[in-house]
């Protein structure tokens, strides 16, 4: 099986939607190292691969007892106040020389009936309605739901596995999933239930009423068990949920009636101040501005007019200093015309013609002038009207516009301010919504407190049942009758027995081989080549047994916490291995707890081999320097889950950490 693709939408941390490539780019490059520091979203990336894969069968991280409606909501990013968010993933998988590709689409919607889910599966590109209808039962044909933690898992949680307890209940679950004995299991459960039908059908007079006695109280406890756990229901729907409920709603009266202003009061008084200190700076900006020359913008008329006025007394003061100059030119001109016998009529003509000019400019040059402008006042005058008025206009334009901005800044500054609410219905609001939540808090107490009594009383209905088990046992044992009932029991008998020596027959041989791999798993990543030079497991109790250099059993409690960490990596491997499934891997933080030696043995001897593909979920401080550079050969594309503490949502970019 290949991982080609996964895509987030609106799922936990991350914000939108968001594509990632997992197909390994070569067969000795497996690794898709994803770098993200803590809290940035490694988790939730591992989470979203089991919900996408197995849906409600998801062991996810913080699911915890939640209903699976109610974990899908809470799955839903917040920050962009999305209703919907869903998972992708595109995977392909080979069976019999045929490789198929299959895609994966999970989405979820909140809703005034609940979060609604619509899952859909396309087989190369096809929608497979029948394939979706029935994936929990498909899905163990490519990735069987009791074994992925062998294969998706927390590096810093596997220590865990090293102890005794846990080694063998990982062991005997493990062992019991990959020998398909649950169908087994099973068998001998139906066989148990039709035997206690039949002891009942067959139980003689003289234990009649022992037995009635014991099934009436067996009855009864089931009775005020169903009871407690309908009482735990109800008060979970109608007193936590009604409270709840009144929570949300306070919490919204709470936003409307400006809560969230008021929690920002002195930011939004700054805000305001210095809006107001704005609109003053520009006012004293405009103050200088219109102390200066602009004034003139007032007068441009007047300026036209002046300039009018200078061009003409311009011309008046030229033609009184050319009226003496022009006199003796026309002289100068007649008399050369008569000197050369130029006709009389054109002599006379021309002679008219100057006299008539002459006296034009010297009643031109006889007009008043008054302005009298200097060359340099001219000059200025001329500069202003030639461009430097347009000038100050634009300038007073931009500066007017920028104190529109700043008054329409200043007023929304002022609208915030003047909508901060007063601080008693705040206050009573802050009062309600705290009592809510010390309320439903003794509510939740009140609910695990039930739920350890149900807890109890399961138990005791577990010992009574026994009891009337054996007690039902005994009375068939007395009975001398050989009916037919008799004779169905007696074979259930055998088949049961039967069963058992088969479960026992397959466990040790099976277990011999999980020993051998679990042995060289642990010895291929410690760093003490002689630490551990045997290991036995008990065949009906799972439990490990390590021995050391001088053949004598070693206690994992005296394994350091890296040897710990190392034996339960091992542990998961081995199994990996047993299973003979060729599936991905993906390992979220899976250099914890280790120091350096151990963390060299882990990046060289187990994380390039682990799969044929692996995801490689870490931070900054694990795969990064020595242990980059040794890992780097097999690592075929790298990502950085991006973190925005301001947003607090995660992007995915290509490339890992700096």
């Amino acid at each position: 099986m290949i991982l080609d693709e996964i895509t987030f939408h609106n799922f936990g941390l991350y914000e939108g939607t968001q594509s990632v490539e997992l197909t390994p780019i070569a067969p000795d490059k497996p690794i898709v190292l994803i770098g993200g520091l803590n809290g940035g979203g490694k988790t939730t990336f591992l989470d979203a691969l089991q919900l996408g894969l197995f849906g409600p069968y998801a062991r996810s991280s913080n699911r915890g007892s939640l209903g699976y409606q109610e974990y899908l909501s809470r799955c839903i990013h917040r920050g962009a106040n999305a209703s919907e968010a869903g998972i992708k993933i595109r995977f392909r998988h080979t069976i019999d020389g045929r490789e198929d590709s299959y895609k994966l689409c999970r989405f979820w919607k909140n809703s005034d009936n609940g979060c609604k889910e619509r899952f859909e599966v396309l087989k190369n590109g096809e929608s497979e309605p029948s394939l979706a209808d029935n994936w929990a039962s498909q899905v163990e044909e490519f990735f069987p739901a009791n074994i992925a933690h062998l294969f998706l898992f927390d590096g810093e949680q596997v220590e865990a596995y090293a102890s005794q307890n846990d080694s063998s209940a990982l062991l005997g679950t493990a062992i019991q999933n990959l020998l398909g004995l649950d169908m087994v299991d099973q068998l001998e459960r139906d066989l148990q239930v039709y035997e206690r039908r039949k002891r009942t059908e067959s139980k003689d007079n003289s234990r009649h009423s022992e037995i009635t006695a014991a099934q009436d109280a067996v009855r009864d406890l089931r009775r005020r068990l169903d009871a407690l756990k309908q009482e735990r229901a109800s008060l979970q729907t109608h007193r936590i949920d009604k409270q709840r409920s009144a929570l949300r709603k306070i919490e919204e009266k709470y936003r409307k009636v400006g809560g969230t202003l008021y929690d920002q009061r002195k930011a939004i008084e700054k805000k305001w101040s210095d809006a107001v200190q704005c609109v003053k700076d520009g006012e004293n900006a405009l103050r200088e501005f219109a102390a200066g020359a602009a004034s003139l913008l007032l007068t441009r008329t007047l300026l036209d007019s002046a300039a009018s006025r200078d061009q003409h007394e311009k011309e008046c003061r030229s033609a009184r200093e050319l009226s003496a100059a022009l006199k003796d030119r026309d002289k100068a001109a007649l008399k050369h015309l008569c000197s050369h016998s130029a006709d009389k009529v054109v002599v006379d003509a021309l002679q008219a013609f100057f006299d008539a000019d002459r006296a034009d400019r010297e009643n031109l040059g006889k007009k008043e002038t008054v302005l009298d402008i200097t060359p340099e006042a001219r000059g200025d005058l001329h500069a202003l009207l030639r461009g430097g008025l347009d000038k100050m206009a634009r300038k007073a334009a931009d500066l007017l516009r920028l104190q529109d901005i700043r008054r329409s800044d200043e007023e929304q500054a002022r609208i915030e301010h003047a909508n901060i609410p007063n601080a008693d219905i705040v206050e009573k609001l802050t009062h309600e919504r705290d009592e809510l939540r010390s309320d439903i808090a003794e509510l939740q107490i009140i609910h695990a407190a039930m739920g350890q009594e149900i807890d109890r009383q399961q138990r005791e209905l577990e010992r009574r049942g026994q009891s009337l088990e054996r007690m039902l046992e005994a009375d068939i044992k007395e009975k001398e009758r050989r009916d037919d009932c008799s004779r169905i029991l007696r074979h259930s008998y055998k088949v049961r027995h039967t069963l058992g020596a088969f479960r026992c027959a397959v466990i040790e041989s099976h277990v011999q081989r999980v020993e051998r791999l679990v042995l060289e798993s642990y010895q291929q990543l410690l760093r003490k080549s002689g630490l551990v030079t045997r290991l036995s497991i008990d065949p009906k109790k799972y439990s490990i047994t390590l021995y050391g250099r001088d053949a004598e059993p070693l206690s994992a409690e005296r394994l350091s916490a890296g040897e710990r960490q190392l034996f339960a990596i091992a542990l998961l491997w081995a199994l990996a291995k047993a299973s003979g499934r060729p599936l991905p891997t993906a390992i979220d933080t899976a250099l914890g707890r280790l120091d350096s030696g151990h963390r060299m043995h882990l990046v060289e001897r187990y994380l390039p081999f682990a799969s044929h593909q692996l995801l490689l979920l870490s931070t900054d401080e694990e795969i990064a320097g020595p242990y980059l550079e040794r890992l780097f050969p097999w690592i075929g594309r790298t990502y950085r889950l991006v973190y925005d503490d301001t947003t607090g949502t995660t992007r995915v970019a290509s490339g890992y950490l700096p």
